[in-house]
């Protein structure tokens, strides 16, 4: 545990090996290296609220399928719905790690409240119902289960996980804090002159530990 607030209030916990949130996401790079990379970054915004971004956009998919499936289910007959919202999750979870923009993730934020998102569906789903679609309700509220308990990710990982790591050279959890450190220092027109060394860092931990038992959501 992190000395430099009360654990409490810190929601990460920051190990020889890396950094685990309250989340359960795995972060292959201790907070004494993001310091001294960049502890400019940090002036302007924390450890904490960088690490909340990136928990944000790592599930990010399952934001945006949630929020746009009952259009989809209204509008398009049920097999293009679930059709579309499965294509949707792919093509998404596959191209955000390259795509963590501070504004995005704000709104991604701001979308992934669960009492919103309840209330959404409840709303919603009601609306289909009182039309007659009472598929397309089942179907939204299966879709509802499978995202909001992380279903969807856990029974796709085998066939994501091996595509982001042909994509991308960091795991999917380490190359969103990094493009977040990279966008925060161009907002506020700093220097991260080494940026590279994190990426070593982050290799040199997860290769060190691939064989011990990182947590689930270690990628």
């Amino acid at each position: 545990m992190s000395g430099m607030q009360d654990s409490s209030a810190l929601p990460y916990v920051d190990t020889p090996y890396g950094i685990m949130t309250a989340g359960g996401r795995w972060y292959h790079v201790t907070e004494e290296e993001v310091q001294d990379y960049a502890g400019e970054v940090l002036d302007h915004v924390s450890l904490e609220q960088l690490l909340r971004w990136a928990d944000v956009w790592v599930e990010s998919a399952e934001t945006i399928v949630l929020w746009a499936l009952p259009p989809m289910l209204w509008g398009l007959p049920l097999d293009w719905a679930g059709g579309s919202a499965l294509l949707l999750y792919v093509g998404w979870s596959l191209s955000s790690p390259a795509l963590p923009g501070l504004l995005a993730v704000r709104g991604i934020a701001a979308l992934d409240h669960v009492i919103a998102q309840s209330v959404y569906y409840v709303v919603t789903m009601s609306a289909l119902a009182a039309a007659g679609l009472h598929g397309a309700v089942g179907v939204g509220l299966a879709g509802f289960v499978l995202l909001r308990w992380d279903v969807l990710r856990w029974a796709s990982r085998y066939v994501l996980r091996p595509l982001q790591r042909k994509l991308y050279p960091l795991p999917v959890a380490d190359q969103i804090l990094r493009g977040l450190i990279i966008r925060v220092a161009l907002k506020h027109r700093l220097s991260v002159p080494h940026v590279r060394e994190i990426t070593d860092d982050i290799l040199d931990n997860w290769h060190g530990h691939q064989d011990q038992n990182d947590p689930p959501h270690s990628n």
